[in-house]
C-alpha cells in the first residue's frame, strides 16, 4: 500500500490532485483535514547531524554536585 500525501487550497470548491499513471483504475481512499500546517515536523535524535548531538551531550558533561569528592566505584551504592 502505498500513501501519497498533497497540501493544497482550496479554489472554487475544488481541489485538483494529478495521481501516477499506476493509479489509473484502483480504488483509493481520501482524506480531507482543515487548518494544517505547513511547518516541517521537529528534529528527533536521529535526524540529527552528529555534531549537533554531541553538542547537546557535551551540556551534561561535568555536572557532579560535588565534583571535588572522589567516589570509589562501589561507594556510589552507598549513598
Amino acid at each position: 500500500m502505498e500513501t501519497l500525501e498533497f497540501i493544497k487550497k482550496v479554489e472554487d470548491g475544488k481541489i485538483v490532485i494529478e495521481l501516477p499513471a499506476e493509479m489509473e483504475g484502483k480504488n483509493l481512499k481520501i482524506k480531507v483535514e482543515e487548518n494544517i500546517t505547513t511547518e516541517p515536523p521537529p528534529e528527533t535524535w536521529a535526524t540529527l547531524p552528529a555534531a549537533e548531538r554531541l553538542k547537546i551531550l557535551q551540556r551534561f558533561a561535568g555536572t557532579a554536585k560535588y565534583p571535588d569528592v572522589k567516589i570509589d566505584k562501589t561507594e556510589w551504592y552507598e549513598q
